[in-house]
């Protein structure tokens, strides 16, 4: 016997309750009374005493390793064997024609599902009968009557117990499923409350912030319109909303951590989960790190917490495993989450609530959810992540473009605080701009519109000129249409107010650094006569081109427009791609003016038309 073998024998012994436990403990009396009075009377043995004693140890052994593999082939081999051992005894000794009761016992007890159709029979007549003619009693009718009528009581016996047996375990393993459901059920409740308390708190960070910022802004234009003697007042002004303004965004960033999220490493917070799931279950469950661990979004980082929690729990409530591994992979190309459990597996799995909440989650991101089921027994469960998905520690980098030194200080303070986003260098007007970009190389440049010396427009065109492919979004302070076409005709990937509040702001820039295009929904209506203008020509480059797509609209557009055909609702689709509402509402914009339609009716129409979604 191997060590796997030894191993996976002494977690199938480890399972026993006090029932298995008595049945053991009946079957190692029996075979231990048999051997011992062998060596008491060994002196009318036929055969050599070891040679006796090792074809009863196998009679012991033999049965009790075969039930590990099959119910069936236990059966079997416990009639045959111990059976012959009893009808062989009664050849040599007198007295032991009960001998097989306890085995009687044995099999009723074991005889389950219609095993009993063939276990009986042996059991109660065909031993007996035996014994009979071994005794030499000429078939006598009280003998061999008295013999069945015991070892019918005896298999009736062992058969009822193993019914109350198995109610006893089924209502155990239902309190344990109750246990688990509980645990569980306590897990996303809280976990659920730290997300909503930690949503509250950015929106509370971002509506302050968003006013201190915009009281700081307006103190900063009223410096020219007050006396000399009161700027030194503005200035302490200044200073107590500045700090103000930290001190509210460092208490909010506080109160958002939770489990996941304040840990410092993805290790920590699998081990804090895996230690509470030990805690609650008593299953043993190991965990291995491989690779270096870089930093990961926080949709990334809940997706694989909730892919964890849930799959440690199916392991043991569907399952019922003892033993699970984890194991988290940091690849160059992807992320992985591989859990292995030594359950019941089977062929077949269904894809519950669970199951196919893991499987969107992950999807969501552009993850893959896969299962297998082990010959062996076990499930392997594996949830994949691009490692695109992770956040490099340069994060976005942005240049802030504009002639106002507020505004570009209040742009400064809303994304400094932001994990992705890193501010490489400000200018004040578009020929700093173009000798700034060289140096520091940004992501995505907010550019403003009006500025003195180069204003937005002609840095737009020198931009593109010198550097295609680089984002660049046009910021201004009025709903200036005629600008926006302009601009959005020479290659703006977005176009927002500067009232915008923090939360679009940010995810714009995230949107547009990802290849996406924005623009404010209410210089939208406006532009779409101009847009409808383009029509022919984008029907143009569709001839021309064959792209797939013939109104140039994105991957995510694509997947916007098709989730509106659904009929989801803004909130939604925001939910279902991890944006915010006024995001999804400035890409629905966006996919209008590129569908040349004035509404989402409109849109829907020409969608199942030209089947822009299939």
């Amino acid at each position: 016997m191997g060590v796997d073998e030894v191993c996976q024998l002494l977690a199938f012994v480890k399972r026993w309750l006090w029932v298995d436990w008595m049945i053991f403990t009946i079957h190692f009396m029996w075979g231990l009374t048999i051997i011992l009075g062998l060596v008491r009377y060994q002196d009318q043995l036929p055969y050599p005493l070891l040679m006796t004693l090792i074809v009863s140890f196998l009679v012991l052994v033999v049965p009790g390793c075969l039930r590990r593999y099959s119910r069936n082939l236990y059966l079997f081999a416990e009639i045959i064997l111990s059976g012959g051992l009893c009808i062989a005894l009664n050849f040599f000794f007198e007295g032991v024609r009960w001998q097989f009761i306890p085995i009687a016992f044995l099999i009723g007890y074991h005889s389950v599902e219609r095993s009993y159709r063939w276990t009986g029979p042996l059991a109660i007549l065909a031993i007996p009968f035996l014994v009979g003619e071994a005794i030499g009693f000429d078939f006598e009718p009280i003998v061999v009557s008295d013999l069945i009528v015991y070892h019918f009581a005896a298999y009736a016996l062992g058969f009822a117990f193993q019914l109350l047996s198995r109610m006893h375990k089924q209502s155990l393993i239902i309190q344990n499923q109750n246990h688990i459901l509980e645990q569980y059920a306590s897990q996303v409740e809280e976990i659920t409350l730290l997300e909503e308390r930690n949503k509250m708190s950015r929106e509370l960070h971002d509506t302050i912030g968003h006013t201190m910022t915009s009281l700081i802004m307006g103190m900063e234009m009223l410096r020219s319109k007050i006396p000399d003697a009161e700027v030194s007042r503005l200035d302490m002004l200044l200073q107590m909303a500045r700090q103000g303004l930290d001190e509210s965004r460092g208490i909010f960033r506080k109160w958002a951590q939770n489990g996941y999220e304040s840990a410092t490493t993805m290790e920590s917070a699998f081990a804090e989960l895996i230690g509470q799931f030990q805690v609650a279950t008593g299953v043993a469950v190991k965990l291995r790190m491989y690779g270096t661990e870089y930093a990961l979004s926080r949709s990334i980082k809940l997706t694989l917490y909730r892919c964890l929690q849930e799959t440690l729990t199916n392991a043991v409530r569907h399952g019922k495993a003892s033993q699970i591994q984890v194991g988290l992979y940091f690849e160059e190309s992807q992320i992985r989450l591989q859990v292995e459990d030594n359950g019941e597996g089977n062929g077949t799995i269904e894809f519950g609530f669970g199951l196919q909440s893991m499987k969107e989650r992950l999807e969501a991101l552009q993850g893959r959810l896969s299962i297998h089921c082990m010959d062996e027994g076990g499930v392997t469960v594996i949830c994949s992540l691009l490692a695109m998905q992770a956040i490099p520690n340069a994060g976005i980098r942005i240049l802030i473009v504009d002639d106002q030194p507020f505004v570009r200080e209040s742009l400064q303070l809303v994304l400094q605080n932001q994990q992705d986003l890193q501010v490489v260098g400000v200018a004040e007007n578009g020929l700093m701009a173009l000798d700034i970009i060289p140096k520091e190389k940004p992501d995505v440049v907010l550019l403003d519109v009006q500025m003195p010396v180069m204003d937005g427009a002609k840095t737009l065109q020198a931009i593109r000129e010198r550097w295609p492919d680089m984002r660049v979004i046009m910021l201004t302070t009025f709903e200036e249409t005629a600008l926006a076409a302009e601009t959005l005709g020479r290659g703006a990937n977005g176009y927002l107010l500067k009232s915008v509040s923090p939360v679009e702001l940010v995810e714009a820039i995230r949107v547009v650094h990802q290849g996406e295009a924005l623009i404010n929904h209410k210089i939208a209506d406006v532009l779409f006569k101009e847009m409808r203008l383009q029509q022919e020509e984008l029907n143009g480059l569709r001839q021309k081109q064959g792209r797939e797509c013939p109104y140039g609209l994105t991957e995510r557009e694509r997947g916007i427009l098709a989730s509106l055909v659904e009929g989801l609702r803004m909130k939604t689709i925001a939910e279902k791609i991890f944006l915010s509402e006024g995001t999804v509402r400035n890409c629905t914009t966006v996919i209008y003016a590129k569908l040349g339609v004035k509404n989402r009716e409109e849109a829907v129409k020409k969608a199942r038309d030209e089947g822009l979604t299939g």
